[in-house]
């Protein structure tokens, strides 16, 4: 059994219910703004400093400033510690899948010192780093699998920058960024933006607007979650549909034989184990 894509499973008995179509239209818009984001380490300046302001949570990547100086003695900016035995990296969930067309990097610009303490930093916070664009497995802890998805390489930054245009290579989609460090030294950013297309559009009949969305599917298996309701659907893509428009719904399991759509939530145990074999079942993990 392989994985297979939204509208691989089509019942040809459905049509008009939903439709898969590739965008084609270009976009300005920083589709990182204010999505979900994660940091291997953050860096503590109570403890490295012996002083405590606001700085170095993951979100100060995607909140819109990319001024790299400190703010009323604070500075929002991503901004790792340095762990042993670990290259530091941040990511950002897009929430879709896009093709990406551009990503722009904003590092520091405040001297490379510390806030409170006159102690420099080497210029390179922003150095011997890797920008990847990581297409999703269908694992239900999407943060804790990143090294499963399909990455693409879209850069390689081997000298320290304030600020770093990335033109990722045509058609490269994905629906993480993530930049790492090849080295076990601090990684500091102070702002990323993303710049591309949703790759694919689902449009329901019967419903106002359109929602974007992807989803990956399952054939043959059953998913261990929460049960968030039923009802009778009359195909694979009726029963994913309604996930999707439904708050909190992360998988859409299909029973063939009986009909039967049960929308899950969240799994259980945040593993691939989660998924079960059941010949009568598909499931849909919408991402």
């Amino acid at each position: 059994m392989q994985w297979s894509q939204l509208g691989i499973l089509l019942d040809k008995d459905v049509l008009g219910l939903i439709y898969l179509i590739l965008l084609c239209e270009s976009t300005d818009a920083n589709i990182a703004l204010k999505k979900p984001t994660k940091l291997s380490s953050i860096y503590d300046p109570k403890i490295n400093e012996g002083f405590d302001y606001i700085c170095c949570n993951s979100t100060y990547a995607v909140d819109g400033d990319r001024r790299g100086t400190p703010v009323n003695y604070n500075f929002y900016c991503a901004h790792t510690d340095i762990v042993d035995n670990e290259k530091p990296w941040w990511a950002v969930d897009l929430q879709n899948v896009y093709t990406i067309t551009g990503v722009e990097i904003f590092g520091r610009t405040d001297g490379r010192h510390s806030i409170f303490i006159c102690i420099l930093f080497p210029a390179d916070d922003l150095a011997n780093f890797d920008v990847e664009i990581i297409m999703p497995t269908c694992t239900c802890s999407h943060w804790n699998n990143l090294e499963e998805g399909d990455e693409i390489n879209c850069h390689f930054q081997e000298t320290e920058s304030q600020r770093i245009t990335v033109n990722c290579p045509p058609n490269t989609a994905g629906r993480y960024v993530k930049i790492k460090r090849r080295d076990e030294y601090r990684l500091v950013i102070c702002e990323v933006e993303v710049y591309g297309n949703p790759k694919y559009r689902v449009d329901e009949s019967g419903f106002a607007g359109t929602v974007t969305t992807y989803a990956c599917g399952k054939i043959g298996y059953g998913y261990v979650g929460p049960d968030l309701g039923t009802s009778i659907a009359q195909s694979n893509i009726q029963c994913m549909s309604t996930c999707i428009t439904k708050t909190g719904c992360s998988a859409a399991e299909y029973d063939k034989k009986t009909q039967v759509c049960t929308l899950k939530g969240e799994c259980l145990n945040a593993t691939p184990a989660s998924l079960y074999p059941d010949i009568n079942k598909n499931v849909f993990l919408i991402q």
